[in-house]
């Protein structure tokens, strides 16, 4: 497999030029349903930050205890990702997506009955090992069902999960902490997930590379030889180190703003994480419009798709920069919002440049290893890192932490579209 083939044209035949009315609604309702899964999926990984302020104070944690919970647990999702994949690749996508969905509810709810540090740990491992699975089989899933026109506005509106699944986890979760307590926010967001897994049970799975006219009968897995072999394709490993450094911003800078704010701004809990579920709210548009754009202009350019992303890290590192260090609250409300509408824009790239580094039969495992490196490495590195540096220097400076991985992500991404520039060109 050559770094050349960032667009795999070879792979790609002519997609679906015609999709009748019936396919149409069948994809709808998949499409539909595995974005209400995912949101579902998001408030249960982001429902932690929600609760940070009540949970520090009842369980007395430190900010690097509490930092400790969210990255031991991603352990579990390191594991799970790959794992999992090879579980979908022998067997069906469907069944082992169902399975995990009732796994990580079942485990999330569970959250309730933590007593201590080290129940949270647990409860919280078993939520983010569930998780895994759905983050590394949905993208692929999604792959089969639209063509590459429309695959940056279908992963632009999947990526829309994880802004309205934090937004939830801090407005629901925030809210029923602040009327009721802690531990009901934890049961009461879980059990959606639940009805959700007997929902998918009346979906189809796609045949992988259907909608790219490549169709993929026999199993894919061919040992871990074949599966590991997506670590030598040059384009997909610099993603992957960009990516690393994007979530680490993102679970820096936006997980711990509602900490922030109380902390440097002197809210309580609950208005702060009403300001994060309103802005994450406000900017939920900026997704789809970015993934449409995208779509339309850059769906044959993966260069301009790398670069879009180049200047959207910078972009937010500059915004959360200014919001960080301004003494005066509005300013900081604004520049938080608008750097989470920046990134947010180009969001769908983030799943298309996964899925189009690498062949239809890598498609699954490459989702995978992205969760292990959105939600699994960076997730166990930077809350054990900012929560280190903020008992020793305080958050508001701790907090900077967050630029300076979005500003990193855009070193890699700029590297890739100089390469990809190259390639083509030549």
């Amino acid at each position: 497999m050559s770094d050349a083939s960032l667009i795999l044209s070879s792979e790609t035949g002519a997609a679906m030029s015609t999709v009748g009315p019936s396919a149409r609604a069948s994809r709808g309702r998949a499409l539909a349903l595995l974005l209400a899964t995912g949101t579902a999926c998001a408030m249960d990984g982001m429902i932690l930050a929600g609760l940070l302020t009540p949970i520090k104070a009842d369980l007395h944690l430190s900010d690097a205890a509490f930092g400790s919970v969210a990255s031991i647990s991603t352990i579990a999702g390191v594991v799970g990702a790959p794992l999992f994949a090879a579980l979908a690749s022998r067997f069906s996508r469907k069944s082992v997506l169902i399975g995990s969905i009732i796994l990580w509810s079942l485990a999330s709810a569970g959250s309730a009955l933590a007593s201590g540090l080290a129940t949270l740990v647990l409860w919280r491992t078993l939520t983010n090992f569930g998780i895994a699975a759905y983050q590394g089989i949905a993208p692929g899933w999604l792959a089969d069902l639209y063509d590459r026109r429309e695959r940056n506005f279908v992963f632009s509106l999947f990526m829309l999960r994880n802004k309205l699944g934090s937004a939830l986890a801090f407005g629901v979760g925030g809210w029923i902490a602040a009327h009721a307590d802690w531990h009901r926010a934890f049961l009461l967001t879980g059990l959606p997930g639940l009805v959700l897994a007997l929902l998918l049970l009346l979906i189809a799975e796609p045949a992988p590379g259907h909608a790219d006219g490549h169709i993929v009968t026999e199993k894919v897995f061919g040992g871990w030889k074949h599966q590991l072999s997506v670590l030598k394709i040059g384009p997909y490993v610099t993603h992957l180190a960009a990516l690393c450094l994007f979530f680490s911003g993102m679970m820096t800078a936006q997980m711990w703003l509602p900490a922030f704010l109380h902390r440097a701004h002197g809210l309580d809990n609950l208005h702060a994480t009403r300001f994060a579920f309103l802005v994450l709210i406000a900017t939920l548009p900026a997704g789809p419009l970015g993934g449409w754009l995208t779509g339309r202009f850059l769906a044959d350019r993966v260069w301009g798709i790398a670069a879009s992303l180049a200047v959207s890290a910078l972009l937010a590192a500059s915004l959360f920069l200014v919001a960080f260090t301004t003494s005066s609250l509005s300013l900081c409300e604004v520049f938080s919002l608008l750097a989470i509408a920046t990134f947010g824009a180009t969001a769908g790239s983030l799943t298309t440049l996964l899925i189009e580094t690498v062949p239809v039969s890598l498609r699954t495992i490459s989702g995978s290893f992205g969760a292990m490196v959105a939600g699994g490495i960076s997730g166990l590195i930077a809350p054990w890192l900012l929560g280190l540096l903020s008992d020793r220097f305080g958050l508001a400076h701790a907090i900077l932490v967050g630029p300076a991985f979005y500003a990193l992500a855009a070193i890699f991404w700029i590297g890739l579209t100089l390469h990809t520039f190259r390639t083509r060109a030549s």
